[in-house]
């Protein structure tokens, strides 16, 4: 079967991760020449980085399609959004040489919105927890989330509404209650009042989004009804996940997780089960080594030389957070695990990014099953945080190579070295390997 990466005529894929994010993702979907490039969920905490010859460019909402001036870009309703931040995005990247506009790309007006208020309820909830707090950004997005669930809060739509302001109004009432609540919970926990500015100014609130009413009205378009129809046109339809597997709220290390499912449970909460039985193929972005941003579990840690070399080479800072990514050998049980969670077939593709950063170690590590209670584990016993935190990892070492090999473009041309590490990961996952970065730029990769 030929890679997708090398011939795709038609038909929609998924782009997904099986790690705890971080892999490359932006990369991948921006290499791909698609007619529609669609972000299936989460909001502005997972940001996908991109080098083209315009230069480096960090991207929170808009799909990494956007490279492409043929393709329509759109956001999934199952995405919940920050209007300052996406407007912002949309002024920098129109700045920067994009031409973002209603022809390029559009948003689901259900659509549900991050508000102030989820932001402030986010650092509470995380000051509460004080030395347990699982690293959220405070950015709100779980918060905005959990209002959906309980059948509360405001989607885009209600801009639209002659009542919005009361709707508003209303709306802030309510999260004031809730936010004095969860103040008087955090100096109960905490022995000391909260740190967090709890202030709401519904004035200053009205004005900014009677103005974003007007900036985003032209964007707006039933994305569904949008993507079923392409689906019966057999249009190129990548749809790019913002997480990976290890951070899904039903299968990841909880309670070191996002809020949402990822991969085909993300697809089906923005685009219903046509759009899930229409995929052709699934990608999986995975770097040749372990990286996470934030607290939680992270089995092959490594906190001495080999892992501040990595995040010191491959430049391992988060890319909304701005945080140092945590770094270690590659993990295969971890992949072994996300690539069920994914529903990855033998059939579907692995593509391997940063494998250039791996230039100029003697040896390389790698984890290929954990030691738990006793016994060997080839794959992740159980995804928990309690159980991830005891596993011990059991690790094979292959030779390295000092080459540079950000210049090459054939597999045969690696270092042998560099060869033998990607068959050796392609045999112990059972999945071709048909992507391999190894360089920043968007077209530094070898395709096999």
């Amino acid at each position: 079967m030929k890679s997708i990466f090398k011939n795709w005529s038609k038909g929609s894929i998924l782009l997904t991760d099986v790690g705890w994010g971080d892999s490359g993702k932006g990369k991948c979907v921006s290499y791909l020449q698609a007619d529609i490039g669609a972000k299936i969920i989460g909001g502005n905490n997972a940001g996908h980085t991109i080098v083209t010859d315009k230069g480096k460019f960090s991207l929170g909402y808009i799909p990494s399609t956007i490279t492409n001036p043929q393709t329509m870009n759109l956001i999934g309703p199952e995405v919940v959004i920050n209007l300052t931040f996406l407007k912002n995005e949309i002024e920098t990247l129109n700045d920067q040489g994009f031409k973002i506009s209603p022809a390029t790309f559009i948003l689901d007006p259900n659509s549900h919105l991050i508000m102030p208020w989820h932001k402030i309820r986010d650092a509470l909830s995380e000051e509460a927890k004080d030395h347990l707090a699982i690293g959220s950004l405070h950015l709100g997005v779980g918060w905005t989330y959990s209002d959906r669930v309980n059948r509360c809060g405001l989607r885009l739509l209600d801009l639209y509404d002659r009542q919005w302001q009361e709707k508003l109004l209303d709306e802030l009432a309510n999260q004031e209650v809730l936010i004095k609540q969860m103040a008087q919970e955090v100096k109960r926990k905490t022995g000391h009042a909260s740190q967090v500015d709890q202030q709401l100014d519904s004035k200053q609130i009205i004005k900014d989004y009677r103005d974003y009413g007007q900036f985003f009205k032209p964007y707006l378009q039933d994305t569904i009804a949008y993507i079923w129809k392409a689906i019966n046109s057999d249009k190129k339809i990548v749809f790019e996940d913002s997480h990976g597997a290890m951070l899904d709220i039903s299968h990841g290390s909880w309670p070191y997780t996002t809020g949402v499912n990822v991969a085909l449970g993300a697809i089906y909460r923005s685009f219903g089960g046509k759009t899930v039985r229409s995929l052709k193929r699934i990608l999986v972005a995975t770097k040749a080594y372990q990286t996470r941003v934030g607290g939680g579990p992270m089995p092959t840690e490594d906190s001495e030389i080999f892992g501040n070399l990595l995040r010191q080479k491959g430049s391992e800072m988060g890319a909304r957070s701005g945080r140092p990514r945590r770094c270690g050998p590659i993990d295969l049980p971890l992949i072994r695990y996300g690539l069920n969670v994914a529903g990855v077939d033998p059939s579907d593709e692995i593509a391997l990014t940063k494998l250039d950063v791996l230039s100029g170690f003697n040896t390389i590590p790698l984890c290929v099953a954990y030691q738990f209670q006793g016994k060997k584990y080839s794959a992740i016993p159980h995804p928990d945080a309690q159980t991830l935190f005891q596993v011990k990892a059991i690790y094979h070492h292959l030779p390295g190579w000092k080459e540079d090999i950000s210049s090459i473009r054939n597999f045969k041309d690696l270092p042998v070295n560099a060869q033998k590490y990607v068959l050796f990961i392609e045999k112990q996952l059972r999945r071709n390997i048909t992507f391999i970065g190894v360089g920043q730029h968007q077209n530094a990769v070898i395709l096999r």
